[in-house]
């Protein structure tokens, strides 16, 4: 049974109206993209904006909006076939294949060099910034080590994504055009391991995804809390309470249907995160500005010039790090789109090396400036060591407070058209009214359910630290190698066999390692 007509022209129309991104491009026409044997990705900037985190924030990377009527079409098939609609169809973001981007003139859009560095920095810079100075202050300026060999191997794990897309499957993917091709994560993962492979790389995808939005509403609340804490309406309010507010405040932003003026915001990722760290260490120089003194009591200075006590390692805080230090580098998931759109996909391996030195400089910076100022009492978030009593520090915070309200629809929206689709299709809701509410019901119950698990988190390191263990890990570091492994064994090195062995095991042992350290001992906010 073939799913409903109309339900794929609306959700067609909903996919155009939704992905018109302020993605840096150069028009190439109709023929010269069709010479070129790829696709280019209509969604491109909103699959970019993690923060990492990345964006991946990572996002602030965020993971994607991709092809909102490839989700729907799966998930009508799903209701249809009664098969299983994650290990069938790339309804998440990651897949990297998704239709061109084709304008009233017949062009399609694709990203030059420098628009796709551009768009990898918007990927990558994102959360993990606020936490580095926290992740050094539990591993000591050890912590400059791990964050360089972190830096150097999920570079290595990019390019072998370009690698891994260059391989010819011995069965078609798909039909039509590019049914050879392996466009993204999903394609690897049934290529290696079959529809299982698939399955998992959706369900990692997903949780993943949701992980960011509980980031985001994290970010969100302690920063309001910092923010209004010596406010008279809001001093008798609690952590909590602040997170509360910071769902009421996205909820609206979650209900919308066209998303695509967020992406206007969503592009000053990169921008964000440069001011973020111009202006932690403007205070740091400036001596008349003082330090949040609930957090940094002497010996803690807040200052550049008069450096705060650090140390050189700490052994027993070391399993805490990884998950911390690795979220800032796994951008891994939309690496396949960001080389679909480039015009030279041979620059792909170039445009990796020029990102990565672009993001570790700016990492190391943070790292360096933030523990150099706080030391020992370097907060889970950088912003909460700042005071509220000068303009500098107070434009830091709500740069920070600012960014999350765009990103947080953003990475909701994908999970919640799916369940949208899902149970429009199995419980045959017809369109209108009872259509509308129930995209109510779905996205107020994914804010609720974000924000239970905010609540029960001790703090943001806690959430940061298992995302960037168990997801990051697994997408940037166990994926890439196995599946390398698997495709390339007898084209390949034996010095390439054993580090692409040894990555998978190790990414295995860190996920595992980083997970249960971050939630056994999740460290202290003081």
């Amino acid at each position: 049974m073939s799913a409903d007509p109309m339900e794929e022209q609306r959700a067609r129309s909903l996919s155009h109206a939704s992905a018109q991104p302020p993605i840096l491009s150069t028009s190439l026409t109709s023929q010269e993209a069709r010479e070129t044997g790829e696709h280019s990705s209509r969604s491109n900037s909103l699959m970019l904006m993690r923060e990492s985190s990345g964006s991946h924030m990572k996002n602030i990377g965020l993971k994607s909006l991709e092809d909102f009527d490839v989700a729907q079409r799966g998930l009508g098939q799903y209701a249809a076939e009664t098969e299983s609609l994650l290990s069938d169809h790339d309804i998440m973001g990651g897949s990297g294949r998704s239709s061109a981007r084709i304008s009233a003139t017949g062009e399609v859009a694709l990203s030059s060099f420098g628009q796709t560095v551009f768009n990898a920095l918007n990927l990558l810079m994102g959360v993990g910034l606020l936490s580095l100075p926290y992740a050094m202050r539990l591993a000591g300026w050890f912590g400059m080590v791990i964050l360089l060999i972190f830096s150097l191997f999920t570079c290595y794990t990019a390019k072998l994504l370009g690698r891994l897309q260059e391989y010819t499957p011995k069965s078609k993917l798909r039909e039509g055009p590019g049914a050879y091709t392996i466009y993204g994560f999903h394609d690897m993962g049934y290529v290696v391991f079959g529809n299982w492979g698939k399955l998992f790389i959706s369900i990692l995808f997903i949780a993943e995804t949701f992980g960011y939005c509980c980031v985001y509403l994290i970010i969100e609340g302690e920063n309001l809390h910092h923010q209004f804490a010596n406010v008279a309406v809001f001093q008798d309010w609690a952590r909590q309470d602040f997170m509360v507010l910071s769902a009421v405040l996205f909820l609206p932003t979650v209900l919308l249907r066209n998303l695509s003026w967020l992406s206007y915001f969503s592009a000053l990722g990169v921008f964000s995160s440069i001011m973020l760290l111009v202006g932690v260490a403007i205070t740091g120089l400036w001596e008349s500005i003082p330090p949040n003194q609930k957090y940094c009591s002497a010996p803690c200075t807040g200052s550049l010039i008069r450096p705060s006590p650090t140390d050189d390692i700490h052994l027993d805080s070391l399993t805490k790090v990884i998950g911390l230090i690795m979220v800032g580098f796994a951008g891994h998931a939309v690496f396949p789109t960001l080389r679909n759109d480039m015009i030279d996909k041979k620059q792909y391996t170039k445009m990796v090396d020029v990102s990565y030195v672009a993001v570790t400089v700016t990492y190391a910076g943070m790292a360096a400036v933030g523990y150099v100022m706080f030391g020992v009492a370097a907060q889970s978030e950088i912003t909460l060591n700042l005071s509220n009593d000068n303009w500098v520090s107070r434009m830091v915070v709500w740069i920070v407070v600012v960014n999350p309200v765009t990103k947080f629809a953003l990475d909701m929206a994908p999970i919640a058209l799916g369940l949208e689709a899902f149970f429009a299709a199995y419980f045959k809701i017809p369109q209108g009214g009872f259509h509308f509410l129930l995209s109510i019901v779905v996205r107020t119950f994914l804010v609720a359910l974000a924000l239970t698990i905010v609540i029960a988190a001790p703090n943001f390191a806690v959430v940061l630290g298992v995302m960037g263990s168990l997801c990051a890990f697994t997408i940037s570091v166990t994926f890439p190698c196995w599946c390398y492994v698997k495709l390339f064994w007898n084209e390949i090195s034996w010095f390439e066999r054993i580090i692409n062995v040894a990555g998978t095991m190790v990414g295995v042992v860190c996920a595992i390692i980083g997970t249960v350290a971050s939630m056994m001992h999740p460290g202290s906010e003081a």
